[in-house]
């Protein structure tokens, strides 16, 4: 699911690299068009079960629904992040969680397996390397702030090609909310 309130987003992204002053040749920000949450990773898939996965996904009903950036946090670890992420309300995040159980649902029955249910969160910053970030500070800049809404109605069969400088995303299929 893209994020559409990317100002909010890109905002929050300048505010933590001034304060806590990280070196933007360690600490890559994620440029605005590529904000997004994954609610399901397929993993590879074979070009041959494509057209499978479209009309299973075409499928899929569910109501738009609203969200609230209000957390900050980290993979793998707070200590030595290589993402840092924002994450969503509880009603957002059940409401993206159910949304993602369905899709698993109609492609389960098919067959297809797919590697995990994610806990939803948009990727804010890439670490290229290992750097330690004192998250207590960053706690105290973020505190228990709103730092912006967003309303999802739409989510994309995403394609990634991994490329030196960073994935290059492109949508093979939109469904959007009834």
């Amino acid at each position: 699911m893209d994020a559409s309130n990317t100002t909010a987003l890109e905002h929050l992204q300048k505010e933590m690299t001034s304060s806590i002053g990280w070196d933007l040749n360690i600490v890559k920000p994620i440029e605005k068009d590529k904000f997004h949450f994954t609610i399901l990773f397929l993993g590879d898939i074979h070009k041959d079960i494509i057209k499978n996965i479209t009309e299973k996904l075409l499928r899929v009903e569910f109501e738009s629904f609203k969200i609230l950036y209000n957390n900050i946090g980290a993979f793998p670890n707070k200590n030595f992040p290589r993402i840092v992420w924002v994450g969503i309300d509880d009603d957002g995040k059940k409401k993206m969680m159910n949304l993602s159980h369905t899709i698993l649902s109609k492609l389960d029955r098919e067959g297809l397996k797919m590697d995990q249910i994610l806990v939803p969160h948009l990727t804010l910053f890439r670490l290229k390397k290992q750097l330690r970030i004192d998250f207590d500070n960053l706690s105290n800049l973020t505190g228990n702030r709103i730092f912006g809404a967003d309303t999802m109605d739409r989510f994309h069969l995403k394609k990634s090609d991994l490329t030196s400088q960073g994935p290059i995303y492109s949508n093979m299929l939109t469904v959007y909310a009834k």
